[in-house]
């Protein structure tokens, strides 16, 4: 039998792998310039969780959760989002209860699952990434998370970035704003999708998500929610943007964005990236608002905000942008014995180099030189470090830069000054390079 992965998974390794490591690795190293701190939730979690987080009438829990019954006859699901989990943990763990020490700052990664058709960049199984800000409610906080969105995307490399920015209001403004969209939407369902049918029953905020693009033409011609904001949310937006502004960080009113997801409130964005042609790559994150979530889990009346991002869409149009070209995927050095009689010695000295914090490899049998500079190359090594008997009887071995192809005689008896020395200009460059990203 063949095997393959199960549709809509893939595997990952090599470029991509590094590419998508890389993602992670600056999206969580400027989470923790903010002073976030990691937080790990399981892949599983009871299904209740899902279906009153993340609310009943988005699409995910009416058709995209990958649910079932397990040995115990327990409804769980495999997280297809984050957030409700990580507030589930906050409740389950009485985070908000250590020494008063609000807002909690977390941020997360990992795989999570929707049931939806695969297609270019999008599977069942996807990585995300995202941050919760739990405890304090105030327009500097959802400021703050939308500025750090930003941020992130700008040390990956974006210049071109568009930020949409809307408010949903409070409950009296959303119930307000429902009575607006059923109205209007009543005598059109005829015209619309049988999803949209079930929309506006369950919340007639989703119909203006609904991705057909009839439906669409129709939702254009809707009330717009910021005529049905209170006094309070309309407050408590201006101030918000009002500290963007201060910024100087750039932003559109996007009156039709309203998020996929029943938890948020108040403020919601996304960020879409520009390609250098000014093409539109779409949304590479979005978050908001959220108020009622913590206590809907079993949690005190505790408000939120958050963002999250599919990193392979992140990384997909990193590369595609050019921003990962300059990855440095290789190692520092390829060890290569001349003979076998070198072979015992060429495994010591390897182990050594690793001690002194170098990435390194070598062959582990004898071959000829060449197809060991072959290997070399392959790995991405910046150098060779060639030992035979000579150079091992001398103390010595022979160091050779596979960029520039110059050679030198090093000390082995002063290997860590020695590979110090010669990683300099390797050093330098990648500095250079971080400091034109910045």
């Amino acid at each position: 039998m063949n095997f393959q992965p199960v549709k809509g998974t893939h595997d990952l390794f090599g470029e991509e792998m590094i590419g998508m490591q890389y993602v992670i690795d600056v999206l969580s190293a400027t989470a923790e310039l903010y002073a976030y701190k990691r937080i790990s939730t399981p892949v599983l979690e009871y299904t209740e969780v899902f279906s009153r987080g993340t609310g009943g009438s988005s699409d995910i829990v009416r058709k995209e959760m990958y649910t079932f019954n397990d040995k115990g006859d327990r409804s769980v699901t495999m997280r297809p989002e984050f957030t409700a989990g990580v507030v589930r943990s906050v409740v389950s763990n009485k985070m908000y209860a250590e020494g008063g020490d609000l807002p909690l700052k977390l941020y997360y990664h990992g795989p999570a699952f929707r049931y939806e058709r695969p297609q270019l960049g999008r599977y069942r199984q996807f990585h995300q990434f995202g941050v919760e800000e739990i405890g304090i409610d105030s327009p500097r906080a959802d400021a703050e998370c939308i500025i750090m969105a930003m941020q992130s995307l700008y040390m990956l490399g974006f210049k071109n970035l568009r930020l949409k920015i809307n408010s949903i209001g409070d409950e009296e403004s959303r119930n307000n704003y429902r009575n607006a969209l059923k109205e209007y939407f009543s005598g059109k369902l005829d015209e619309m999708c049988e999803d949209c049918h079930e929309r506006i029953n369950l919340n007639p905020l989703r119909i203006l998500d609904c991705k057909v693009p009839h439906d669409q033409e129709i939702a254009k011609g809707a009330p717009k929610i910021k005529d049905y904001l209170s006094e309070a949310s309309e407050s408590r937006f201006y101030e918000t943007l009002s500290i963007i502004n201060d910024l100087g960080i750039e932003y559109e009113l996007d009156d039709s964005l309203v998020r996929g997801l029943d938890y948020y409130s108040e403020v919601v964005f996304e960020i879409h990236a520009l390609s250098d042609a000014g093409v539109d790559y779409g949304a590479l994150c979005g978050g908001g608002h959220y108020g009622g979530l913590v206590k809907q889990l079993g949690g005190p009346d505790l408000a939120g905000v958050g963002y999250a991002m599919g990193v392979e869409r992140v990384y997909n149009v990193a590369k595609d942008d050019g921003l990962l070209s300059e990855l440095d995927t290789g190692i520092d050095l390829y060890v290569i014995p001349v003979g076998e009689e070198v072979l015992d010695d060429v495994f010591n000295i390897t182990e050594e180099i690793r001690s002194l914090g170098f990435s390194v490899d070598n062959p582990l049998v004898s071959g000829k030189l060449g197809s060991a500079f072959k290997k070399a190359e392959r790995r991405g090594a910046k150098f060779a470090l060639i030992l035979g008997e000579d150079e091992l009887e001398r103390g010595v071995g022979q160091l050779k830069n596979l960029k520039t192809k110059e050679q030198k005689e090093i000390d082995l008896n002063d290997l860590e000054n020695e590979l110090d020395e010669a990683m300099k200009p390797f050093d330098e460059q990648e500095h250079h390079h971080h400091e034109e990203k910045e």
